[in-house]
């Protein structure tokens, strides 16, 4: 057990310093590009640029995650080797199944992370991105929305908000007139804010001023609430245009898209894709762990261990040109998409056993 725990531990410092690695680069090199152009266009303030790379972060970390697991198994098992303790373990009567175990482990560990990030925060996170760069920064169609503002009646309540902040899903200035069943005003509500309760799963007004219209429509009695649930039937990802990539959105999202698609006669190929993909490529972490195998079979000379690294990175190369082409074939209709989404990992997976297997037969 201390073994596993061991093997594993150093498993995860190089997938965690790959990420927060790749992470970091991102960001510098996206920062310096946009920088002499972009961000020197629209002028955007300190806080937006933060925000607008802080709420890019678990998109890429979805994307490095693959990339870390490799290294991972990779780098792990080498040390491991370069180092004996690879010849220890097997010298207490550890095989290559027993080896594999930390790297199994932490593979599908690591593909559950990827999976439960791309369905859970990437969609919310990645309409936040596309909110602060249109409305923030390109400042684009934020001067019609907070001149006229939005109407929505529910019922007898008429209600209106002069902007949406998709950044903290609030909206803004919001008025609520309820009538009675004559069409007479009998309630004014006024606040600065509403907020979306995810768990309420309904609007909230905070802070409300509340004005009551006597039957001659002069102002009756007045209260202050600090929250006035206002139940407006519209949810936050509705207010503003959607600009997110089909890979941006959630399972339930893809789902649904594909099921308006099929039935108004639309394209829905790429939204198939993506909906398998939203499964194979996290899965991908798992698969591509596992090439570390290759050192854990044997004990190896400094010429053979650097020769089975670049061997190690081929096979890892290769699962992203496989990724492309599947992809470019789905796209295009020769293969169905289930197939074109899992055939990377199919692949790569499949190369591993081989060399598993040819591993094993040599040292009989």
């Amino acid at each position: 057990m201390k073994i596993f725990q061991y093997c594993l531990k150093e498993y995860f410092k190089y997938v965690v310093g790959t990420v927060v690695l790749t992470i970091f680069l991102f960001i510098l090199f996206d920062f310096i590009h946009k920088t002499t152009k972009y961000f020197a266009e629209y002028n955007p303030s300190p806080g937006d640029i933060f925000l607008f790379y802080v709420f890019q972060i678990p998109n890429q970390v979805v994307q490095a995650l693959p990339i870390g697991s490799l290294l991972g198994g990779v780098i792990s098992m080498v040390l491991l080797n370069r180092t004996n303790e690879i010849t220890a373990m097997r010298a207490v009567g550890l095989g290559p199944i027993q080896l594999a175990k930390p790297l199994i482990a932490g593979g599908l560990l690591v593909s559950l992370i990827s999976m439960s990030l791309n369905e859970f925060l990437v969609p919310r996170y990645a309409k936040k991105v596309n909110y602060i760069q249109s409305i923030k920064i390109e400042k684009k169609g934020q001067g019609e929305q907070m001149g006229s503002g939005k109407w929505v009646r529910d019922g007898n309540r008429f209600i209106h908000w002069k902007e949406f902040d998709g950044v903290n899903s609030e909206i803004l200035k919001v008025q609520v007139l309820i009538m009675d069943l004559q069409f007479n005003p009998r309630m004014v509500l006024e606040s600065d804010r509403a907020y979306f309760d995810e768990g309420l799963k309904s609007w909230q007004m905070s802070e409300a001023l509340v004005n009551r219209i006597q039957n001659d429509r002069s102002l009756g009695k007045s209260e202050f609430l600090k929250v006035y649930a206002l139940d407006l039937p519209v949810e936050p990802l509705k207010l503003n245009e959607d600009t997110r990539k089909s890979n941006e959105l959630s399972l339930g999202e893809l789902k649904e898209t594909i099921f308006r698609g099929e039935r108004s006669g639309a394209n829905v190929v790429p939204f198939k894709m993506d909906y398998q993909g939203k499964f194979a490529y996290p899965f991908a972490a798992l698969v591509v762990s596992l090439i570390g195998l290759k050192f854990g079979y044997k004990s190896e000379r400094t010429a053979d261990t650097a020769k089975g690294v670049l061997m190690a990175f081929f096979v890892g190369i290769s699962y992203w040109v496989i990724l492309s082409a599947g992809r470019a074939m789905g796209l295009r209709g020769d293969l169905h998409p289930f197939i074109a989404a899992w055939l990377p990992n199919i692949s790569v997976a499949t190369l591993i056993g081989v060399d598993g297997w040819l591993a094993q037969r040599s040292q009989k």
